[in-house]
């Protein structure tokens, strides 16, 4: 997440060098940024209130950007009140893809049969995406997040 007058100065092609960039402990874009842009300054952000810190930091410009799952970056910034004129997601760069699991009941065929369902009909993703186009607005970048995580 980026502050919008901040797109130019941080792009991950790059070294980074100076650039302040928010991580949460032990995530593993923590470990990415510290072992991929060496020359970037990392703020540590931690515990369960880090992300929200972090996110609101990002807006006012005291950190150079904030990296962390997309999905959950549009979460929290929906969840402070944010406009999508406030900041911006470089979801063309990703610096990671995390594939994400669910833990089902054991011999649940019912569970397992629901969840399959929802993964490769491509009817529920079209649902999905026009309840974020009611809510947020045909630019919103819940859908394109939304879509990429399918």
């Amino acid at each position: 997440m980026i502050k919008l007058d901040r797109r130019l100065t941080v792009n991950p092609d790059v070294f980074l060098a100076g650039i302040l960039i928010g991580v949460l402990n032990d995530s593993l874009k923590q470990k990415l940024i510290d072992s991929r842009y060496q020359l970037a300054a990392p703020k540590v952000y931690q515990g369960a209130s880090g992300r929200k810190t972090a996110v609101k930091n990002a807006i006012y410009g005291t950190i150079d950007a904030f990296a962390s799952d997309g999905i959950l970056l549009v979460g929290e910034a929906f969840r402070q009140g944010l406009k999508e004129n406030q900041y911006a997601l470089e979801l063309n760069r990703k610096l990671t893809c995390i594939s994400y699991g669910m833990i089902l009941p054991a011999n649940d065929s019912e569970w397992q049969k629901t969840v399959n369902e929802y993964v490769v009909t491509k009817r529920q993703i079209n649902t999905i995406t026009d309840i974020l186009t009611r809510l947020a607005g045909g630019t919103s970048p819940f859908i394109g997040v939304t879509i990429s995580a399918f």
